[in-house]
């Protein structure tokens, strides 16, 4: 069967990883609001540092891991309060966040943000390590495809749905007047009862966890070795000593830079065009099928290393067209119906690249960690993809300041496609050498613990059996 795992488990995580979709929607689509609010390449910059927290959430991740309370279960004992934290921080945030905005108090709500992202990535390390235990038994393929497909329905949420539905002139004129309803100076909602009903959600969901979905005492906390928090943390070192890891933090630190421009400045240089938030919402809307479809293509795959690699070239070539595109977007804008489908198309494929490489990375991940410290294993190689990612987007945003504003953003596409060449020409032959490793070399087992058989997990990462 094409499903593999047990319907209980994809559904929680999908819920999880749902929700911590919607923030980090939302935490993108704030740019979009100051930069409408007259935000300066400075201001974009000093807010990007609110998405930081993804990147040093190792430092306490091993905390996660350590300390539970047996009977609410290794993740849940963090994961339930955690979840109510995430919940009232968003509830006060959306008494605050229209005034920020509007009055370009870009620090104030930068540290709000960071607060509850945060605790949305303390939340990522509960989720991530308890996706690992329910999957363990089938398939870990479906940690990294429950992630991407739920964390891609919330993002559309906190992003798409947002900017365009809570335009006053989109539902004027497209929901409100054809229903002959009286026109309004708001959409169907604000930003403020936006996060107001995510905050009351994270609430909602946090209890039904609690009374519906208990979590069984797992074998593996019993059976395995527990380690002390001290010697989790002497683990990460350890782990970053090896060769292979060593080698994957080079690929996760500076892949990202080779389409950093067109990753994090495209929006806002289609905004700064004149192109509207709520136009810019409804042209990403239908991406979200390209999202949630295109993951399921890689969840069977066992080389997923191999396919990052391969879609790394097209990635490139493709922020080349739309950064091409969105230069002469002033004079092919006058030709409305060509240019949305032209720019939709655009999207659409790159989109497509970036979630098979997201899924691809995602499965390396969950393929290579150590169940004992699944938490801190998975975040480790998650933040140093996102120390890669926010370093980028700083650098981005700092550097379009001090460029010419009207070519800013052309010149930085040319500069991310040159690192990005010079980077697939360093890393190609070393991400296929990645790939074929025994599983072992990625874990912290003493030379007498090694397997004196090949495991089934072991043959699977190096393509011996069912290669695709």
């Amino acid at each position: 069967m094409f499903v593999t795992a047990p319907l209980a488990s994809i559904t929680v995580t999908l819920v999880l990883y749902l929700l911590q979709g919607v923030i980090l929607g939302l935490s993108t689509s704030i740019p979009i609001y100051l930069k409408t609010a007259g935000s300066t390449w400075k201001q974009q910059g000093d807010y990007s540092f609110a998405h930081y927290p993804f990147s040093l959430k190792l430092l306490w991740a091993p905390i996660i891991d350590v300390f539970y309370i047996q009977r609410l279960g290794r993740r849940q004992t963090w994961l339930l309060p955690i979840q109510i934290c995430l919940g009232l921080a968003l509830i006060v945030l959306s008494f605050y966040i229209d005034t920020l905005i509007n009055n370009l108090h870009v620090i104030p709500l930068t540290i709000l943000v960071f607060i509850v992202l945060f605790f949305t990535a303390s939340q990522d390390i509960c989720v991530d390590g308890w996706a690992l235990t329910l999957f363990a038994s089938t398939n870990v393929i479906w940690q990294s495809t429950s992630q991407t497909i739920g964390q891609t329905f919330g993002r559309f949420l906190g992003s798409s749905f947002l900017l365009t539905f809570e335009s006053a002139n989109f539902t004027n004129e497209y929901i409100r007047q054809p229903l002959s309803i009286s026109t309004k100076d708001t959409g169907l909602f604000t930003l403020a009862q936006f996060v107001r009903f995510w905050g009351i959600a994270f609430l909602v969901v946090t209890c039904l966890i609690a009374i519906v979905f208990r979590q069984r005492p797992s074998n593996q906390d019993n059976v395995e070795k527990k380690l002390k928090l001290l010697e989790i943390y002497l683990s990460i070192f350890k782990i970053l000593k090896k060769r292979c890891m060593l080698e994957l933090v080079f690929i996760l630190l500076v892949s990202p830079f080779g389409y950093a421009a067109t990753y994090f400045l495209t929006n806002l240089a289609l905004v700064n065009n004149g192109m509207s938030r709520e136009t810019l919402g409804l042209i990403t809307m239908p991406i979200i099928l390209v999202k949630i479809l295109v993951p399921l293509i890689l969840s069977q795959t066992h080389r997923p290393l191999i396919w990052f690699a391969r879609l790394y070239p097209p990635r490139l070539i493709i922020s080349i067209l739309i950064g091409v595109y969105v230069f002469f977007t002033p004079q092919l804008i006058k030709y409305p119906h060509v240019f949305y489908s032209v720019l939709i198309t655009l999207f659409v494929i790159n989109e497509t690249i970036i979630y098979l490489q997201l899924v691809a990375r995602v499965g390396f991940y969950a393929q290579v960690s150590e169940l004992r410290i699944g938490g801190t294993y998975m975040t480790l190689v998650s933040t140093l993809g996102n120390i890669g990612q926010t370093v980028s987007n700083s650098a981005a945003t700092y550097v379009a300041d001090w460029l010419p504003k009207q070519h800013a953003y052309s010149i930085e596409v040319i500069g991310c496609t040159m690192i990005g060449i010079i980077f697939l020409l360093i890393t190609w032959r070393m991400m296929h050498r990645l790939q074929t490793l025994p599983i072992h070399k990625w874990h912290l087992i003493k030379e007498n613990d090694k397997p004196t058989e090949t495991n089934a997990q072991e043959l699977l990462t190096t393509g011996e059996i069912d290669k695709k």
